[in-house]
């Protein structure tokens, strides 16, 4: 089942981010210097939507975005994430997607 799976993803998931929490680097730990980002392919699988696709991170890239906060995305693109990751790590590009799910939107609420 494609819920077991996704299960099990996360459950991986958080024990990868549990591990760059454990590890000490400089006066925080390596998961304070980094960004992990995860997600699904779609939201209910039975009928493949990809309204409502759940998106995490994990980090705070060195204190240049917020943590610990859910943001609902409100129907708009689930690349303003992946845009918003993109422009806090200093790739300059004016848009990211296509067609309809192309975004030159940051998510303001997780900048610092």
């Amino acid at each position: 089942h494609t819920s077991w799976y996704t299960r099990k993803a996360m459950d991986e998931w958080l024990y990868f981010v549990q591990a760059m929490e454990s590890i000490k680097e400089g006066d925080g730990t390596m998961l304070d210097n980094a960004l992990v980002y995860a997600t699904t392919d779609q939201s209910y699988a039975k009928i493949h939507s990809i309204e409502g696709i759940p998106m995490f991170t994990a980090g705070n890239a060195q204190g240049r975005l917020k943590t610990g906060l859910h943001i609902d995305g409100g129907g708009g693109q689930a690349t303003r994430l992946g845009y918003t990751i993109m422009k806090v790590l200093g790739v300059d590009t004016p848009t990211w997607g296509t067609r309809s799910n192309q975004t030159s939107n940051v998510i303001g609420e997780i900048l610092t």
